[in-house]
């Protein structure tokens, strides 16, 4: 028992010396209160700072990446987009190329003869002068040519006024096809305000001149493409028609330009012919005027499949058929009397045809 307990207190007498060697005295244990309390003061401070640091360094070339991401593809979107429209674009006058042939074949065996009976009228009366006939004209040849060159008429306007039948039959068919709904007018549409934007130029007409070229010419491509939103399976287009807004809008819009062109064809035609025909004359000069503010309505109706179209067209016929009647101290003129009195027939049939198919197909859209 003795002998246990003696052994006992060896063992743990041992484990205290251990305890002795393996835990060194605290005074050996160096604490320095002031330099722990720096550390955590200033330690910490300094790397959130660098932490944020790196962070906004992150971000910013996060951001930039980010940016130059989007720029690129924003440009290759954009690039993207104008490369198939100009594809669709290129699609839809293939298609107005492709309808030439079909279209002109759709005519019956009455409207060809009616179509080459007007050919056959447009061209005599570009090479014939029915003014000679008139007394007060002092015209010595029925031939437009030679009365040309008496007057001492530039020989580059007497070819340009020698399209004249050009013009008024390719009009006359572009309209043709306009009534019938056809995508390939506007091929012919094309061809009519060149020559006929080159003619009235060379007649010194410059209110019809710079409509036909500076209007109804880029008019033509702007409806190619919104015709082909509204064509059927024929190349046909459909046919809309006004609300009582649109009719206010209409009205508002030829008031406006009216007044306009009331002051921009004077100085125009000055700028380029050092003249202008009727400016002493005051109800000319007004037509003159609203028949180009309305023709420029008319256009827009037209492209965008407003069969109302055709009673601006036929106002402004028959308001050009005032001017060259000679009964508001305007000179008369036969050959484009004539013309227009053709052109106003060809109103009345589209006005008809227009209306009979809106009627039809029983659609009416708002403007």
């Amino acid at each position: 028992m003795n002998k246990d307990k003696k052994q006992s207190m060896s063992n743990d007498k041992e484990q205290k010396q251990l305890l002795s060697v393996s835990l060194p005295p605290i005074s050996m244990v160096t604490m320095n209160a002031t330099s722990l309390e720096l550390t955590d003061k200033i330690d910490p401070n300094s790397a959130m700072k660098k932490k944020l640091a790196e962070s906004a360094s992150t971000i910013n070339i996060d951001s930039s990446e980010n940016n130059s991401i989007l720029a690129e593809y924003t440009k290759h979107s954009r690039s993207y987009k104008i490369k198939r429209f100009i594809e669709n674009y290129l699609n839809l006058l293939k298609l107005v190329f492709q309808s030439i042939i079909p279209d002109l074949i759709s005519f019956k065996w009455w409207q060809v003869l009616l179509l080459a009976l007007y050919a056959t009228f447009s061209v005599v009366f570009s090479v014939l002068d029915f003014n000679s006939f008139l007394p007060y004209k002092n015209k010595s040849s029925i031939l437009k040519w030679r009365n040309d060159l008496k007057d001492n008429v530039s020989l580059w306007r007497r070819i340009l006024l020698c399209l004249s039948g050009v013009a008024a039959f390719v009009n006359v068919l572009y309209v043709v096809l306009v009534i019938r709904g056809k995508f390939s007018s506007y091929f012919w549409g094309v061809i009519g305000a060149i020559i006929y934007g080159a003619f009235s130029f060379a007649y010194g007409y410059v209110g019809d001149a710079q409509l036909y070229a500076l209007f109804f010419l880029p008019m033509q491509f702007i409806g190619i493409y919104m015709w082909s939103k509204e064509l059927d399976n024929q190349s046909t287009t459909r046919v809309k028609s006004l609300k009582w807004f649109g009719w206010i809008v209409v009205i508002l819009l030829s008031t406006g330009l009216g007044v306009v062109f009331f002051y921009e064809i004077p100085a125009f035609s000055k700028l380029l012919t050092s003249q202008y025909f009727f400016e002493s004359s005051r109800l000319p000069h007004i037509l003159d005027a609203s028949t180009n503010a309305i023709s420029v309505v008319a256009q827009f109706l037209l492209i965008l499949c407003y069969w109302e179209q055709y009673i601006l067209w036929l106002i402004t016929n028959i308001m050009a058929i005032i001017m060259y009647s000679g009964l508001i101290r305007t000179d008369l003129d036969i050959n484009l009397l004539v013309v227009w009195n053709m052109i106003s027939i060809n109103s009345i049939v589209g006005l008809c045809t227009w209306f009979k198919r809106w009627r039809n197909l029983d659609r009416t859209v708002r403007l």
